[in-house]
Order: C-alpha cells, then sequence, then structure tokens
C-alpha cells in the first residue's frame, strides 16, 4: 500500500499545523493513507508521521516536500530523518515544487486580490 508523507518545514506559528492538515485533507481524495511531518518545531516530526503510515500498513511512503526548493533541508535534514524508517519499507522522494504555471497562477490570484483590498 502507498502512503504520502507531506513534509513542511514547521514554525513556531501554530498556521503551519493548519497548513498540513490541509493539504492532507486535500490529498486523501486521491490517496488513502496521507500523513504530514515537519522538518523542525512542529509536532508529529518526519520520522513519526513515517513510522504512523508503516502502522497502517504502507510498504511504500512517498515523501512529498512542500518546499520551493532542493536546499539543506531536502538533501539533509528529510533523508537523515526517514533513516528510522528505511529498512521497514521503500521511500520515494519527490522533488520541491519548484518552478511550476500553477504556483505562478495561485501567486497571481494572491496579488490581484491584494490590489482589489
Amino acid at each position: 500500500m502507498i502512503g504520502v508523507l507531506l513534509v513542511l518545514h514547521g514554525s513556531k506559528v501554530n498556521e503551519w499545523k493548519e497548513v498540513a492538515t490541509k493539504y492532507a485533507e486535500l490529498l486523501k481524495r486521491y490517496f488513502s493513507v496521507v500523513e504530514y511531518g515537519f522538518i523542525e518545531f512542529n509536532q508529529p516530526s518526519i520520522t513519526e508521521a513515517a513510522e504512523r503510515l508503516v502502522e497502517k500498513g504502507a510498504d511504500t511512503i512517498i515523501v512529498v516536500p512542500l518546499l520551493f526548493a532542493a536546499g539543506t533541508h531536502f538533501k539533509r535534514d528529510i533523508p537523515k530523518q526517514l533513516e528510522a524508517i528505511s529498512g521497514k519499507v521503500k521511500i520515494i522522494v519527490a522533488e520541491p515544487i519548484g518552478v511550476d504555471e500553477r504556483v505562478a497562477e495561485v501567486l497571481k490570484e494572491r496579488i490581484e486580490k491584494s490590489l482589489s483590498s
């Protein structure tokens, strides 16, 4: 079974948890087993969230970083936090969001909304 693990940076600001929860809810439209974990500051950690997926029966975990670019967190911190479960399941790490026209459309909408308010 495939489990989806959303990875967010995390923050001392509580809204990060709400963002994680909402994206997990949206992805549950497409995938039955979705969890989220934070690189730092918030809970659950990436390791804890991955372990939950394993407990739910996932034998493959698709890690989806909600990051715009492949920096230190992507290259070092995420793999390090996944070491604890790496022998238990297959782990596939998706690319960061990067540059995407669909994101530019959302940004355009935000700019237009800011101008009209």
